[in-house]
């Protein structure tokens, strides 16, 4: 490759109705098999009446050639977001992290910015190009959750990227993401809606249901438990594996390999479901050919309508789960205790996140207090006591 020098770039105008500034310089890039290489670069400054005169616009370009004329300037990559990440991050990425965040990358990059950002080479996404993009995705109608979460997997592939010296930094560092509005009301947890629930959920999904409730696991860790992680005699479960989509896996966090104790009615809906000579290896809740039941099918075929009928908003598995931590703090379990048994890595998470007030329990507290302001003044009382006297109330 030439040596790099020092340059200043050419000015033109362009356009017949609408005329507009456009520069010309050469570019020095990271080819896709890995050489550099200088390609002539064209880009647009702004229309004639936005910058009126060639001096303003020479002056623009060479604000935009400092970098590039400077001593630490470094080359980016002149491949596409697509190669980048189908033939590097991908597969330096996948081996390190859980079964169900390598199908959520995959998905988000296949369905939502490969489409729009696939085919751009990496060196010209960005702040602009991602705001846009980001912007785009919440006016289609996406969740604000959603697109936080595809602007989070397009900054970790774009972080990488900046990691490797294949651009000079992250623009999705530098968008702007908009606060979150109002939310979707989730049902109470209030112990009568979760029996009403539990007496309504035909099988299997009652008996998980119920099992979610009273031990907290997370949905995939109950319907990958085996035999031989229950003693009934010591009433005691033990999470070591998780299931999603039938890829069977470790949990989600160290801590999540824990002992739950089981309580009587759990151990009464473990003991109806053990068969005569059971096989230790067997899963709890099989499904017809033996392997683990698919959650989104249990969903929609028995979780979904059931709810429907009782008229239960924003009810999940996971809603059982906050449904265990909320019923063990209303009860007074310490914090650590509540924080063990649903396997936090963080007692901040169990409680900023889990802990969630029962109606009946905060509306009982409000009138504590005003039941503490209403109060009568109670007013001194002189008795004799003895040769003095003393004041009681």
């Amino acid at each position: 490759m030439t040596r790099r020098r020092f340059q200043r770039g050419s000015i033109y105008k362009k356009g017949k109705r609408k005329k507009v500034w456009v520069a010309r310089y050469f570019e020095d890039v990271i080819a896709p098999d890995g050489t550099l290489t200088r390609i002539r670069r064209s880009e647009r400054l702004g229309t004639i009446t936005e910058i009126p005169t060639r001096r303003q616009a020479e002056q623009i370009l060479q604000d935009r050639l400092r970098l590039h004329n400077g001593s630490d300037y470094r080359p980016s990559s002149s491949c596409t977001l697509r190669e980048y990440a189908e033939n590097r991050w991908l597969p330096e990425v996948l081996p390190t992290v859980k079964h169900s965040t390598q199908k959520n990358y995959q998905y988000i990059l296949r369905v939502h910015v490969y489409p729009a950002l696939g085919d751009m080479q990496l060196r010209l996404i960005n702040r602009d190009v991602v705001q846009g993009f980001i912007s785009a995705k919440l006016r289609s109608g996406l969740s604000w959750r959603t697109s936080k979460g595809i602007r989070t997997a397009l900054g970790t592939v774009m972080g990488a990227a900046e990691m490797a010296e294949l651009i000079p930094s992250n623009p999705v560092r530098k968008t702007r993401f908009p606060r979150r509005g109002p939310t979707k009301p989730r049902a109470e947890i209030a112990p009568e809606k979760i029996l009403e629930l539990l007496e309504a959920l035909p099988e299997p999904s009652g008996s998980l249901a119920w099992l979610l409730v009273l031990t907290g696991l997370r949905i995939g860790e109950l319907l990958a438990v085996r035999w031989r992680n229950i003693d009934l005699e010591k009433k005691e479960l033990r999470v070591t594996h998780s299931v999603y989509d039938g890829h069977f896996d470790v949990p989600k966090t160290p801590r999540s390999q824990r002992s739950v104790p089981l309580g009587p009615k759990a151990v009464e809906i473990l003991t109806a479901r053990k068969p005569a000579v059971s096989n230790p290896e067997a899963l709890v809740f099989p499904n017809r050919e033996g392997g683990a039941f698919d959650r989104h099918n249990l969903t929609n075929r028995q979780l979904k309508s059931t709810c429907k009928k009782l008229g239960l908003v924003g009810v999940n598995w996971h809603w059982l789960r906050h449904a265990n931590a909320t019923l063990l703090d209303a009860v007074g379990t310490p914090l650590g205790t509540v924080q063990a048994l649903l396997g936090h890595s963080s007692s901040e998470i169990t409680r900023e996140v889990y802990l969630h007030s029962i109606p009946a329990d905060a509306r009982a507290a409000v009138e504590k207090v005003e039941d503490l302001l209403k109060r009568p003044k109670l007013t001194p009382v002189a008795v004799p006591w003895g040769n003095g006297s003393s004041l009681i109330q």
